[in-house]
């Protein structure tokens, strides 16, 4: 390592890997550290991805695609589900092989990467701003100066909250996760489809998911709100299903974490801070998926970074650009998706059953998202008055 960078990003997970290796083509000095001894491990997320969203970050590469996605189910608490196609082809990665391609590309971009290195603090000038991160790597402590430090240390970043941003949301706003990697799932798994099961009496205000990883092999976990999670754990709600569904299946991983689905931070940045990904809760609000929106934060952040530098103004005032590119490509649209999530968490069991049972049984792959939401309101006219909110933007009819 060098003493000084233009840039420290804190956290080599996707969006970390993009936003260094943007800020590196952008003609800036950056350097990237990871606290664990291996990028890409462990795993924590469930490893889905949207294809033509992330052709701009990386070449896609058989290397690490575990298996191509051509529809979702959803089920309900009785077996019933809908067959929903995705909105893009979807792809299951092996996190392991594309974080560590991110990094790679990143140095190739001329970014010093270096592991098994862990923030300790921020240094700071007399008059408050960030100036550098103290840093304890392979046992031997440093500061390091940078004009700008990006967060991108997870959902539970010490990075921004070091640096003053607020990001506790309320114990509503969290899901707690849990997931095994399980294989020997027999002819129960289908190679092709990703399976959501809904009901609160299985998943309270959450969900299972069984995401394949090859012919016999998937990930299978689950999201319960935080706020319930004291009637039994996320880890005694999944060994239920899994024994009822997989009695026979092995364990060969185990991860666990929680996640905030409040969408993004309403403040980003900071003088000489910006925080990405997790650490910046772009997570999607309703399946809290946010590899994907990671990545795009992660450029606008690094793009604006890059202007920043140049101009020699990076003040809070400035970095602000940066949160307004996002609120202008994703606020309304995340705040619909919350205002979902907190509607499906008002329904009962058997109004969620109901719904699935509804919808399985209309030509779906011949109407338009319009026409599939007539039909559920016309059986389900109380859920036109839960649905208002949702309706206001506009965008549940497209």
């Amino acid at each position: 390592m060098k003493s000084s960078y233009d840039v420290i990003v804190v956290g080599a997970g996707p969006s970390g890997s993009v936003a260094a290796r943007r800020c590196a083509e952008g003609g800036l000095s950056v350097l990237l550290i990871e606290k664990r001894q291996e990028i890409g491990a462990p795993v924590r997320c469930a490893e889905a991805i949207g294809q033509d969203i992330t052709r701009p970050y990386i070449d896609i590469n058989p290397k690490w695609i575990d298996a191509r996605i051509e529809s979702y189910a959803v089920h309900n608490l009785e077996g019933e589900h809908v067959i929903l196609p995705p909105t893009e082809p979807t792809l299951i990665v092996n996190r392991k092989v594309f974080d560590w391609e991110l990094a790679n590309l990143a140095a190739r971009a001329g970014v010093d990467v270096v592991t098994r290195t862990q923030a300790e603090g921020l240094i700071k000038d007399d008059s408050g701003r960030v100036i550098g991160v103290r840093l304890i790597s392979l046992g031997k402590r440093h500061e390091v100066l940078a004009k700008i430090v990006i967060a991108a240390d997870g959902s539970e970043s010490q990075v921004a909250r070091w640096a003053g941003l607020k990001t506790v949301p309320p114990m509503s706003d969290y899901y707690v996760g849990f997931q095994y990697l399980m294989v020997g799932l027999g002819g129960k798994l289908k190679p092709t489809i990703c399976e959501y099961h809904l009901g609160h009496s299985q998943a309270p205000h959450g969900y299972i998911w069984v995401f394949p990883k090859g012919e016999d092999c998937a990930n299978v976990g689950i999201v319960i709100g935080a706020d319930v999670a004291d009637k039994a754990t996320a880890q005694e709600y999944l060994d239920r299903f899994c024994d009822k569904h997989y009695p026979h299946a092995s364990i060969l991983g185990v991860v666990a974490g929680g996640i905030p689905i409040t969408g993004a931070l309403k403040h980003m940045v900071t003088d000489g801070v910006m925080a990405v990904g997790d650490a910046a809760h772009q997570a999607d609000p309703l399946t809290a998926g946010g590899i994907n929106l990671g990545m795009i934060g992660a450029e606008m952040a690094a793009e604006v970074a890059v202007k920043a530098i140049r101009t020699g103004d990076w003040s809070t005032r400035v970095l602000r650009e940066y949160e307004h590119h996002w609120n202008h490509r994703f606020k309304r649209q995340h705040s619909a998706l919350y205002q979902l999530r907190k509607m499906i968490n008002r329904m009962s069991d058997d109004k969620i059953s109901a719904l699935v049972h509804t919808v399985s049984t209309l030509p779906i792959a011949e109407m338009s998202l319009g026409e599939v939401l007539i039909a559920v309101f016309r059986h389900h006219p109380l859920m036109l008055i839960q649905a208002q909110a949702l309706i206001a933007t506009g965008l549940i009819l497209k």
